[in-house]
């Protein structure tokens, strides 16, 4: 069973384009299913039935699983079969396809208000390059909308930020999101200018060979977890939660987006969403941030 699975992750690597962490949960969903099957002595995909995923899913949520993860376990074996059927010529019911879905509680995102995103942007210092490089991961995050991978997979090549540079037009960076999908994203104003003080100064002390755009202690590229304890230090250092996490600042940046009179489709766009209904989330945050400003401010509100 597990040389089936290597092949099918084999496959999927090489024609799909998904992502490292992707392709990680993947294996990690495949994984606990074998070793579930195994114990009840099931070591043939051929021999799976549908109590079996049932049971499977049973048990997932027993030992807390939490739902959103339960969702990806049933649609990595769901992709996993697709592929066994059209690998192998299985005949028959799909097991895959009777337990049904399951079906998550709409959660809107987390957003700071824009005084909070100022708060947080200028908490890193700005006289060293520790400070430089924070200011600017942290401008990426919030000025550009990035995921923290993205922000962190940037390499020199990708920035254009001399564009408009006269006139006051934003610069544009060359992202790599998702699915290894390219997108260009306006960036200007207070954001460039950190990034830009950090690549002229901060940086230079650290530079060798590497040619991505943010950097460590030893010249090497910024990892994901350090990016999530720079995000989440700075924020207890001004007073916010300490369950920060960078995503919040792209949410933060979606919303202001919108409120700001950013239309979907656009915001879409900016963002890197492949669907219109992820992004469509922030319009209700949009709905009950108006709402808000109405009760505090019309006369009869």
């Amino acid at each position: 069973m597990h040389d089936r699975i290597a092949e099918y992750l084999g496959s999927l690597a090489a024609e799909a384009g998904l992502a490292v962490h992707t392709m990680a949960a993947y294996r990690r969903d495949l994984r606990r299913a074998v070793e579930f099957f195994h114990a009840r002595k099931i070591n043939d995909w051929k021999q799976l039935e549908s109590q079996h995923l049932a049971e499977l899913m049973a048990a997932s949520r027993a030992d807390g699983l939490a739902p959103a993860s339960q969702v990806r376990l049933l649609s990595s074996l769901r992709g996993f079969f697709r592929w066994l059927r059209a690998e192998d010529g299985l005949e028959g019911r799909d097991p895959t396809r009777v337990p049904g879905k399951i079906h998550l509680w709409q959660r809107l995102p987390e957003i700071l208000t824009p005084e909070e995103s100022r708060a947080l942007l200028d908490t890193p210092a700005s006289d060293t390059w520790i400070g430089q490089r924070d200011r600017a991961l942290l401008a990426l995050l919030y000025g550009g909308g990035l995921r923290v991978s993205e922000a962190i997979g940037l390499r020199l090549g990708d920035l254009h930020l001399t564009r408009g540079q006269d006139d006051g037009t934003p610069g544009l960076l060359q992202v790599r999101g998702k699915g290894n999908k390219e997108r260009l994203v306006p960036y200007g104003g207070v954001a460039r200018e950190r990034l830009h003080a950090w690549l002229e100064d901060g940086r230079k002390t650290r530079a060798g060979e590497e040619r991505l755009v943010l950097l460590s202690k030893t010249g090497k590229g910024l990892d994901r977890h350090r990016a999530f304890r720079i995000v989440r230090d700075h924020a207890v250092t001004c007073g916010l939660s300490a369950q920060m996490h960078p995503h919040i600042l792209r949410h933060s940046c979606a919303t202001h987006l919108l409120i700001g009179g950013g239309d979907l489709r656009s915001v879409q766009e900016f963002l890197g969403h492949a669907d219109l209904r992820t992004t469509e989330r922030y319009t209700h945050l949009e709905v009950e941030q108006l709402q808000a400003y109405h009760k505090l401010h019309h006369p009869r509100g």
